[in-house]
């Protein structure tokens, strides 16, 4: 039987916050797959791999919180972490 390593899917449509965010989760160990878009995100995604995704809650196209709602709406979705730069509690809560 072989295991699958947990991956961190990094989507954030902001080339240097994708940038910054791989190389900290790399140089800490873990396992990373970055997306530019939530698009290349969803073309590549598989929900049967275990990790989490880190993703942008503002991103153009579809947003953090539409990619969640199209991700449990397939029945494939690890867990979620969102971070923003333009965060106002509305969006938190």
């Amino acid at each position: 039987m072989t295991t699958t390593n947990p991956v961190i899917f990094v989507v954030d449509d902001d080339p240097s916050v994708l940038k910054a965010l791989t190389r900290l989760l790399m140089a800490e160990g873990f396992e990373t797959r970055p997306y530019s878009s939530p698009t290349h995100f969803l073309d590549a995604y598989d929900g049967r791999v275990p990790g989490c995704i880190v993703m942008d809650l503002a991103m153009p196209d579809i947003n953090g919180l539409d990619l969640q709602n199209r991700l449990a709406a397939s029945g494939r979705v690890n867990p979620v972490i969102f971070i923003t730069g333009r965060g106002d509690i509305p969006s938190s809560v």
